[in-house]
């Protein structure tokens, strides 16, 4: 047996020598373990010191008593570090051992300001008294979201001044070229008017016989021209009998009876009106009587929009709350004044020419004042009920071509009819 080897256990031993074998065993191994710690360096824990201290000894026999690392020296104990520095009220930095004042919550209006939010510097922003004080009206400078609706609103206006000159240039230029020419011009108006309205009926779900729309809003003005009243009637039974057909040789399917509905008021809402025109062209004076029509309206048109835009205060009907009371009342005096000028005086057109007949123009006027509104106001249910705003984008400022020529439909019948009853005609 190895005396050096503690691991080796003798043969012959009694209890008490077993177990003083065991307590050298486990004091060895004890050893062993301490030896490696030793060698490798790693700190390990020092007893604490056997120092009897009172309560009021202080921080420094508490830190004495309390464990250290071997490597520690006694010169870094907790009693030699620097006191904490006391921070005021008016210190700039926080202290890291209180919890900082809670400042008050900044808004800052301007996304250009990002640099101050990000560096916390509120000392240059504006209180909260100053936010929520309104700026004085007189020094407030105008938003930039209200100058551009007022600088849209005024390129709008423009455009639908250029753009109304621009119609009733074409127009005065057709009409003075003779009836054939005006008619060419009237047939076309009409055409893109159907266009529009048939292309709003599908985007609104109906299928309506479109060819067959367009052939009778085309052929009405041509056949009144051509054979008057009764050229009228006959495209409008041929248009029953084609819309009739569509359905029963299977071109069109659904919904039959709303289908033909719609596309019989297109037909009569814009070809049967328009084709007013056309019985206009063909009586004596023609191009004068469709003149006095389309001026009229322009003037219905331009006082109902100048005085409700001013004044307009009251709403005129639920079918067009843009409409007002005001811009009635003003597109009535203008439309009479116009009439009592242009056609009275001025005799523009057949009515007037007799002697003791001034008052044809003003009657005029007073039709054309009651009829044009009526005409705005159908048009607006009619694209209300459809959920669209305007007919057509082809005219800039003005909408489409049936939002332009609306109240035109209604006063070239209500023309010849009060030429008929005035005998003008």
């Amino acid at each position: 047996m190895d005396d050096d080897n503690p691991f080796q256990r003798p043969n012959d031993q009694s209890e008490e020598a077993a177990d003083d074998e065991q307590a050298n065993f486990l004091d060895d191994l004890t050893s062993l373990f301490d030896e490696e710690e030793d060698e490798s360096g790693l700190p390990v824990w020092d007893e604490p010191a056997d120092t009897e201290s009172d309560a009021d000894e202080g921080w420094d026999s508490l830190t004495d008593a309390a464990p250290r690392w071997r490597e520690d020296s006694d010169e870094h104990t907790f009693a030699d570090l620097p006191d904490p520095v006391e921070v005021g009220p008016a210190s700039e930095g926080a202290s890291v051992f209180e919890d900082p004042e809670p400042t008050e919550a900044v808004e800052f209006p301007s996304v250009d300001r990002v640099d101050e939010v990000l560096s916390l510097d509120v000392t240059d922003s504006p209180t909260a008294t100053e936010l929520v004080e309104p700026p004085s009206p007189l020094s407030a400078p105008l938003s930039t979201g209200t100058h551009q609706r007022t600088s849209a609103a005024n390129g709008n206006l423009m455009r639908s001044v250029v753009v109304g000159l621009l119609l009733g240039g074409i127009v005065l230029g057709a009409i003075a070229l003779g009836e054939r020419v005006a008619l060419a011009v009237l047939v076309i108006a009409l055409l893109i008017a159907a266009a529009e309205w048939f292309t709003t009926l599908r985007h609104a779900g109906y299928q309506p016989p479109t060819l067959v729309g367009f052939a009778a809003v085309v052929a009405l003005p041509i056949a009144a021209f051509w054979r008057g009243a009764d050229g009228m009637v006959m495209v409008l039974v041929f248009a029953l009998f084609g819309a009739g057909l569509w359905y029963l040789g299977g071109v069109g399917r659904d919904r039959p009876l709303a289908n033909l509905g719609v596309t019989l008021l297109g037909i009569t809402y814009i070809g049967v009106t328009g084709a007013f025109g056309g019985l206009l062209l063909d009586r004596p004076d023609g191009a004068e009587l469709l003149l006095s029509a389309v001026i009229l309206t322009v003037a219905h048109d331009v006082g109902a929009f100048a005085v409700g835009r001013a004044a307009g205060r009251t709403p005129l009907s639920k079918a067009s709350p843009n409409k007002t009371v005001e811009g009635l009342i003003g597109g009535t005096i203008l439309t009479i004044a116009v009439a009592l000028v242009f056609i009275s005086i001025l005799e523009i057109g057949p009515f007037g020419e007799e002697p003791g007949s001034r008052s044809d123009g003003v009657i005029l006027g007073i039709v054309v004042a009651v009829v044009a509104p009526l005409s705005d106001l159908l048009e607006s249910a009619l694209k209300r009920d459809l959920g669209v705003k305007d007919m057509g984008r082809l005219l800039p400022g003005h909408g489409g071509m049936l939002d332009r020529i609306d109240a035109l439909l209604f006063v070239l019948p209500a023309t010849y009819f009060t030429a008929l009853m005035l005998e003008v005609i």
